[in-house]
């Protein structure tokens, strides 16, 4: 059973590059591969940001980051927290 590590994503920091959703933010996250999957649950208070940004539902892993996804940067920064499930080497 993994541990929800909580976690900010802010107004800045993204990157952009493209497709359906050109913007993104990478979450650090030690350990993590590009065979792990991360599950990220955002606060409910941070549910009108994600929406209002066209916040992917799913997340992407690569070495050491959790990567999300967006139409666009948002407006206001989001709490949550994730879980990492380890993928096989």
């Amino acid at each position: 059973k993994s541990e929800g590590v909580a976690v900010v994503i802010p107004t800045t920091g993204w990157s952009q590059d493209s497709g359906a959703y050109p913007y993104y933010y990478d979450i650090p996250a030690e350990g993590v591969t590009a065979k792990d999957r991360a599950d990220l649950a955002l606060a409910p208070a941070s549910i009108a940001a994600a929406v209002a940004c066209g916040m992917c539902p799913a997340t992407e892993t690569l070495a050491g980051k959790i990567r999300v996804r967006a139409v666009k940067t948002p407006e206001a920064e989001m709490r949550g927290e994730y879980r990492v499930m380890k993928g096989k080497e």
